[in-house]
């Protein structure tokens, strides 16, 4: 059988023993038809992941025993973070799932002054990244931010590391991230591309303005490339 990576409270870990949640616990047996003797994966969300055993269903309430944690299981030492203009319908949930796909340790959804789309459904995208982060082994759940104005962003973030992905830029992703990058902002706008303000403010806190190839892409296909190459830089 393939790996089983299930989503366990920390709160629901004690003495190395666990029980899943009623909808954990509902998709292991009834999705995934799993049963007692199996061997499962136990992701915490905070940076844990647990090799364990089921040993007990209790009116569908899986439990079991935890053999071994690990730390930091199937992540990075290295964080890059996600900057993402609120995009309309699906597109903006598969841009987090892809996003979280590929290692994004948080989400900051911003509103630009060319966003469409003005309020974000948190709930269903915090599933979203839970379902992700299971599908690929992450111990780490990315965190969702409160979406906030752009402004508001760049004032808040103006010291970090950061870079805005722009179709009229001259440099390239490899131009402002090394190998020793240990932490970068990646910073995908509105649909519509920025405007002239929004380009000047950007300018004004000194952010480098990339450019991801001949292409115009849409924001999902934005985040996806500029992330891949970005990690791939910084990884080494």
């Amino acid at each position: 059988m393939d790996e089983i990576f299930l989503y366990v409270h920390p709160s629901s870990i004690n003495n190395n023993h666990f029980y899943l949640s009623k909808d954990e616990s509902h998709h292991f047996l009834k999705s995934l038809r799993g049963s007692i003797g199996d061997e499962v994966w136990l992701l915490d969300g905070t940076g844990l992941a647990f090799r364990a055993h089921v040993e007990k269903i209790d009116n569908f309430i899986v439990e079991g025993s935890i053999d071994k944690p690990y730390a930091n299981y199937g992540e990075s030492q290295k964080n890059i973070h996600l900057v993402i203009g609120l995009i309309k319908g699906k597109r903006m949930d598969m841009a987090i799932e892809k996003s979280v796909e590929f290692g994004i340790k948080s989400i900051h959804p911003v509103l630009f002054e060319r966003s469409i789309k003005k309020t974000l459904n948190s709930e269903r995208l915090s599933k979203v990244i839970v379902s992700s982060a299971k599908q690929t082994g992450r111990s780490i759940f990315p965190e969702l931010k409160k979406p906030v104005k752009f402004l508001e962003w760049i004032e808040a973030y103006q010291d970090r590391n950061c870079f805005a992905c722009h179709f009229e830029a001259k440099s390239k992703i490899e131009n402002v991230v090394s190998s020793q990058t240990d932490d970068i902002m990646i910073i995908v706008g509105p649909e519509g591309d920025f405007p002239a303000n929004e380009i000047a403010l950007l300018k004004k806190y000194e952010t480098p303005l990339v450019n991801l190839g001949p292409r115009r892409l849409r924001s999902e296909s934005a985040c996806i490339s500029a992330i891949i190459t970005a990690s791939n830089i910084i990884e080494g």
